[in-house]
């Protein structure tokens, strides 16, 4: 476990228990070669603007894999070099793969600007998580097991095994979990049985979970996406979010 990431993200808290997700319907391949350039730098203006915008009411940002492959890891380490001072940044890269694999993946994501990144726990913890958790600690970086998901198929199979994967996170020494607002109970259990553990908590807002009903639950952060970024306002509804965390969860 990387105590720099944890501690960062907890001084961060103090803020704000918001951390963005930036996923924006973006696919520049689907475009030719000669307009490539000039969506990417739509999007990449978007998101600055964004980010300035959301300084001091926003904690951390989480990128997915399809602004990633869009942008480029390239453009993506400038926007994070630009704003690191405001913001932590996690990868949501939902890594699973061998050790080997993973650390070579783990080694550009850390390289690219990146604080901490995403791994699903059920790859387990030898020759898997370990590898990523060596390399984290090396640089001073964080990781994070994905031990349930938000969506409806995720009961089908992956959230019946949370306890399983958390005791392989845990092994592994991961800094803390990804767990979806959507299953609060899942959130009380998890933060109950192991306290010391930072929870990140998406489904909120667009997926149907109250602004800060995973902090009700027992989470550190709530990731929130399209309900603050693609708002009218952004800072406004950041506001506004803030204000209901601090009084309670509801819908907006």
């Amino acid at each position: 476990m990387a105590e720099v990431f944890v501690k960062r993200a907890s001084e961060a808290a103090k803020k704000s228990r918001i951390v963005i997700a930036f996923d924006p319907v973006f696919n520049p391949y689907e475009k030719s070669r000669e307009e490539r350039s000039k969506e990417r730098s739509n999007v990449r203006t978007q998101l600055q603007n964004l980010l300035t915008e959301l300084d001091g009411l926003v904690s951390g940002v989480k990128i997915g894999l399809p602004a990633i492959f869009g942008l480029g890891l390239d453009h993506v380490e400038e926007i994070i070099d630009r704003h690191k001072k405001s913001y932590f940044f996690i990868c949501d890269s939902k890594m699973a793969d061998i050790g080997y694999i993973n650390r070579l993946v783990a080694g550009q994501i850390f390289e690219g600007g990146f604080d901490a990144l995403i791994i699903h726990a059920a790859v387990g913890k030898k020759e898997a998580i370990d590898r990523v958790v060596e390399l984290a600690e090396e640089k001073g970086k964080g990781v994070l097991g994905l031990c349930a998901m938000s969506h409806p198929g995720a009961s089908e199979h992956l959230n019946k095994h949370l306890e399983e994967l958390l005791q392989i996170a845990t092994a592994a020494e991961v800094d803390g979990f990804v767990l979806p607002a959507t299953y609060p109970n899942l959130i009380k259990r998890t933060k109950t049985n192991l306290p010391s553990k930072l929870i990140f908590s998406p489904g909120i807002g667009a997926q149907g979970a109250p602004f800060g009903s995973a902090l009700s639950a027992g989470a550190d952060f709530e990731i929130i996406g399209r309900s603050i970024t693609q708002a009218l306002s952004p800072a406004k509804k950041a506001r506004e979010v803030l204000k209901v965390m601090k009084n309670g969860a509801r819908d907006l």
